[in-house]
C-alpha cells in the first residue's frame, strides 16, 4: 500500500512532469549535406571547322544550400587536355587550318538543381563556369586563358548511404571573350560526364 502511494506521488509531482520529455517531441538536428566529387568528361567537336577533342578531370567540394528545391553549389578545379585542328582567319584574312594541343587548369563553380529523387535515382541540371589557364596560346591565335562553360542533365544512382554515381550529357563552350565571328578562337563540344560523389 505504501509503495503504491509513493509511486502515485512521483507520477503526480510537477517537477518530474516538467522534466519528462515526450519522445515524440524530440527532434534530431538537421545538418547541411556536403559533397565531395571526382569526375571525368569527354567532349567531341560540334563544329566542322573546330575539330578539337577535350578530356576534363574535375575535383569539387559542394553543399546543399536550398534543400526544398535541391539547389547545390560546388567549387573546385578542372584539369583539361585538348587536341585537334581548327580553321581560323589568318592575318591575310584567309582561312587557314592549324593543328593544336594544350593542357590547362583552373578554378570552377558548379550549380546543380536536383528537384527529383525516385528510389535510388536522382535527376538534376548542372551548370559549370570557370577560367582555365593553358600552357600555350590556345586555341591558335587565341590567348593563354579561356572561359569554360558547361551545361547538361545528370542521372545519379545511389550506391549505399553516402555514395552516388552520376552520368550526364554535357555541352561545353570554350572562349576567351574576343567577340563573335571567324576571328574568334572559340570552340565547342558535346559529350559525356561520369563522376563519383560522396555525401558527408
Amino acid at each position: 500500500m505504501l509503495i503504491n502511494l509513493f509511486l502515485l506521488f512521483l507520477c503526480s509531482n510537477p517537477i518530474n512532469a516538467q522534466n519528462a520529455v515526450p519522445t515524440d517531441s524530440i527532434k534530431t538536428e538537421e545538418h547541411p549535406v556536403n559533397f565531395l566529387e571526382l569526375g571525368l568528361e569527354y567532349y567531341s567537336p560540334s563544329h566542322w571547322n573546330r575539330q578539337i577533342k577535350t578530356v576534363n578531370i574535375n575535383g569539387l567540394v559542394g553543399k546543399e544550400v536550398v534543400p526544398k528545391i535541391g539547389l547545390q553549389i560546388f567549387a573546385g578545379a578542372t584539369i583539361t587536355h585538348a587536341w585537334g585542328s581548327t580553321i581560323m582567319v589568318n592575318e591575310f584574312l584567309k582561312e587557314e587550318q592549324y593543328e593544336t594541343s594544350a593542357i590547362g587548369i583552373g578554378p570552377v563553380i558548379l550549380f546543380r538543381l536536383q528537384p527529383l529523387t525516385i528510389s535510388n535515382f536522382s535527376f538534376s541540371i548542372d551548370a559549370t563556369g570557370g577560367i582555365i589557364l593553358y600552357n600555350k596560346l590556345f586555341p591558335p591565335r587565341g590567348d593563354i586563358y579561356n572561359f569554360m562553360f558547361r551545361l547538361g542533365g545528370t542521372i545519379g544512382f545511389y550506391i549505399g548511404d553516402n555514395f552516388r554515381i552520376n552520368l550526364g550529357l554535357r555541352r561545353m563552350h570554350i572562349s576567351n571573350g574576343q567577340g563573335v565571328g571567324a576571328f574568334n578562337p572559340f570552340y565547342e563540344g558535346e559529350g559525356l560526364s561520369l563522376n563519383l560523389s560522396k555525401e558527408f
